[in-house]
C-alpha cells in the first residue's frame, strides 16, 4: 500500500468505521472503489477543497429531487460520516487538503466498457436522458449556477489555450469547431434552460441487460440551456464510430420522443457539440503541457479530433 492508499485507508477508518480494497476509477478525479470484506461497495469521491463546500450539499439536494420526481433508475446516494457530514477534508499526501464524500456503489456496466453501443441501446441512452432532465425540471440551487471550467454555455472561455495545441492543422480545427460555437453563443439565452447532469458521457452512464440502469457523477451539475445536456452526450457518443451523425439522429429523436425539443433546440446541437469537443480538445492539450505522464488527462484528445474531421467534412 503506497502513502495515498494509506492515508485514504485511515480516513476511512475514522469518518465512516469502513475498511476494505481500494480501486482507482477512471476519470480526471481522484475517485477510489471501496470494497470491504462485507457489505455493499461503496465510492469515494476525493475533489479540490476550493469548489467542493458547495458541490457536495448541490449534488445531495439535486439527487434527492430527482428520486421524489419520480427518476426509476440507479443514482448515487451520499453517505454522511459518523459526524453527519456529508464530506469533509482530507489531507493528501505531497497534494494537501482536499474534500471527499462517499457515494453508495450503483450496480451496471459503464457505458463505454460496452463492446458494441448498438442502435438500441443509443436510443435508449436519448430517452434515459430525457427523463432525468424531466425529473431535474424545476429544481433550483445557488451552486447550480457557479461557473465550472465545463460549462458548455461558456465554452469560448478555453479558446485561449489554443496555442497549447502542438499541431498546426489540430489547432486549426479546434479554432473552427470553436467558431461554430460561437456562431449560436448569442443565442442560448433564449432557450429553455434547467438544471442538467452536465456530464453525460459513456463513464458516467450505467447499463444492464442493454439498456440504461443509472447515472453517476453529478458533480458537473448546473443551470444550462437544456440543449447543452443532450449536446454534451452526443459529442461522446459520436466519438470512435463509423456514423457518428445517424448515431446522432437515433439519440436525438429518443430523447425528443420524452422530452419535445423546439425548432431552435435542435438547430445548435451540432454547433454544441463541437463546442464541446474544441474544449476537450484545449483543456487535453493544456494538462498534456502540464503532465504528458498523465494519460487519464487527455484520453479524449485523438477521438475528439477525428470526429471533429469527420463533422468539418460531412456534416451540414
Amino acid at each position: 500500500m503506497n502513502a495515498l492508499e494509506a492515508a485514504i485507508s485511515e480516513f476511512l477508518f475514522a469518518n465512516y468505521g469502513l475498511q476494505g480494497r481500494l480501486e482507482r476509477l477512471g476519470g480526471e478525479n481522484l475517485n477510489y472503489l471501496v470494497t470491504p470484506p462485507e457489505g455493499r461497495r461503496r465510492v469515494l469521491k476525493i475533489v479540490e477543497e476550493t469548489e467542493a463546500e458547495e458541490s457536495a450539499e448541490l449534488e445531495n439536494r439535486l439527487l434527492e429531487h430527482a428520486r421524489k420526481a419520480g427518476f426509476d433508475l440507479g443514482l448515487p446516494v451520499i453517505e454522511k460520516t459518523y459526524r453527519g457530514e456529508i464530506d469533509t477534508r482530507i489531507d493528501i499526501p505531497v497534494s494537501g487538503a482536499y474534500r471527499a464524500r462517499m457515494l453508495r456503489f450503483v450496480n451496471g456496466d459503464l457505458l463505454e466498457n460496452q463492446p458494441d453501443i448498438s442502435i438500441n441501446l443509443l436510443s435508449n441512452v436519448g430517452l434515459s436522458l430525457a427523463r432525468l432532465d424531466k425529473a431535474l425540471e424545476g429544481f433550483d440551487h445557488p451552486a447550480l449556477h457557479r461557473r465550472h471550467r465545463w460549462e458548455l454555455k461558456l465554452a469560448g472561455r478555453h479558446r485561449d489555450k489554443l496555442h497549447l495545441v502542438s499541431d498546426d492543422e489540430d489547432r486549426a480545427l479546434a479554432a473552427w469547431a470553436f467558431d461554430r460555437w460561437s456562431d449560436v453563443r448569442d443565442t442560448l439565452d433564449a432557450l429553455p434552460a434547467q438544471a442538467i447532469h452536465g456530464d453525460a458521457n459513456p463513464e458516467n452512464i450505467l447499463v444492464e441487460d442493454g439498456r440504461v440502469s443509472g447515472f453517476v457523477d453529478f458533480g458537473d451539475a448546473c443551470h444550462n440551456p437544456r440543449a447543452c445536456e443532450l449536446a454534451i452526450c452526443l459529442a461522446y457518443l459520436m466519438m470512435d464510430r463509423d456514423d457518428p451523425l445517424q448515431a446522432a439522429d437515433t439519440v436525438i429523436e429518443a430523447y425528443a420522443a420524452e422530452q419535445p425539443l423546439a425548432r431552435e433546440e435542435r438547430e445548435v446541437l451540432l454547433p454544441l457539440v463541437c463546442g464541446r469537443l474544441a474544449v476537450t480538445v484545449a483543456m487535453a492539450s493544456a494538462r498534456r503541457a502540464i503532465d504528458p505522464d498523465n494519460p487519464n488527462w487527455f484520453l479524449s484528445l485523438e477521438p475528439a479530433l477525428d470526429l471533429l474531421r469527420r463533422l468539418r467534412s460531412e456534416a451540414p
